[in-house]
């Protein structure tokens, strides 16, 4: 929901307020949004939902690390202005959901300010580790952001579901979703920070005090605290990295940046082969096999990636109860459900 409200903003920001079933404007020229391959679903089933289009989503390739192309970012945009399309926003990721990475957001930020895009962040699951003083750096350019999406059920350790959008503009918020030709909702008489209405910031009007549950977890235990936690998450998520690249049976398939770690099972006699197509094909279903033998066993959880071609084994580590040992243990459990 998020991303529902930041891609609404956004097109009325570049299109105006008056939008038709059609997803066109008085000009009569589609609105275009930029994302990388990686990007989370939610985003283009967005684009979708607010009739938008999907066809009018532009997929950018990555490079070699996962993050971005920004000079193919550059050249879509070019590419969809000389067609007489209106582009009107790029998102970048702050912390992909399927290997971790983390966009490079301040060169995404340049380019949205080169074309007037709004520049969209989805922080939903990578976002909170900008606490970690070590990964501070990597979330450069996040402050530049005209919206930026979050779920503290995710890794604030708060219950699901607890989901929230930041944004930088107030008005541009009002103006799309204002409630003020309903009159049975109009307040009067109240001073600003009691005639706040959540109503005119996004699509819901009766909702759960989902904010409650976020409110008492940072009162209850303090940003430093929840901060050691995050950076106590990644650093079992690299010395998982650092097992695999140790290991004569496994493979890092990405790099670690922040709590997740993609690596496959890969049988020592495969290993100088693992990269010919015949024994791609073959490890994407050995380890598929191993998945749902581990997820099914009970005892770890493992969910899976596509990580250039390659089927991976995802462990996402954003439990502040989670220990060297069990990371320890998961490679073994893998190792068991390979026999």
């Amino acid at each position: 929901m998020a991303n529902v409200i930041a891609l609404l903003t956004a097109s009325r920001r570049k299109g105006g307020y008056g939008i038709s079933s059609t997803g066109l404007w008085n000009t009569g020229r589609p609105l275009t949004l930029y994302a990388s391959e990686e990007v989370h679903m939610s985003v283009p089933k967005a684009a979708d939902v607010l009739g938008l289009g999907r066809d009018n989503v532009r997929i950018i390739p990555c490079d070699e690390n996962l993050r971005m192309n920004v000079a193919a970012l550059r050249e879509a945009i070019i590419a969809d202005l000389s067609k007489e399309l209106r582009p009107y926003c790029v998102v970048a990721s702050a912390g992909t959901v399927g290997t971790g990475v983390v966009d490079p957001l301040n060169d995404i930020a340049d380019v949205a300010r080169e074309f007037d895009l709004w520049f969209h962040v989805d922080g939903a699951y990578g976002g909170p580790a900008v606490l970690d003083p070590i990964k501070k750096n990597l979330f450069q350019g996040i402050e530049r952001a005209d919206s930026l999406s979050l779920d503290p059920h995710k890794w604030l350790y708060v219950p699901v579901d607890a989901g929230c959008l930041l944004f930088r503009d107030d008005e541009v918020f009002t103006r799309t979703f204002g409630s003020q030709d309903a009159e049975y909702i109009k307040r009067h008489g109240y001073i600003d920070d009691e005639a706040f209405a959540f109503w005119d910031y996004g699509v819901e009007l009766s909702r759960r005090f989902r904010a409650l549950k976020v409110w008492l977890t940072l009162r209850y235990y303090g940003t430093r605290k929840i901060a050691a936690a995050i950076s106590e998450d990644m650093k079992l998520a690299a010395h998982l990295g650092d097992l695999v690249n140790a290991a004569e049976d496994f493979e890092l398939l990405a790099p670690v940046e922040l709590s997740i770690c993609c690596f496959r099972y890969v049988p020592p006699e495969l290993k100088d082969a693992a990269e010919a197509a015949s024994a791609t094909e073959h490890l994407n279903r050995l380890n598929a096999r191993i998945m749902n033998t581990v997820q099914t066993g009970g005892r770890a959880y493992l969910s899976n990636a596509s990580v250039h071609g390659c089927f991976a084994l995802r462990a996402c580590i954003t439990n502040f109860r989670t220990t060297r040992a069990d990371i320890e243990e998961t490679l073994e459990i893998v190792r068991q459900a390979a026999l």
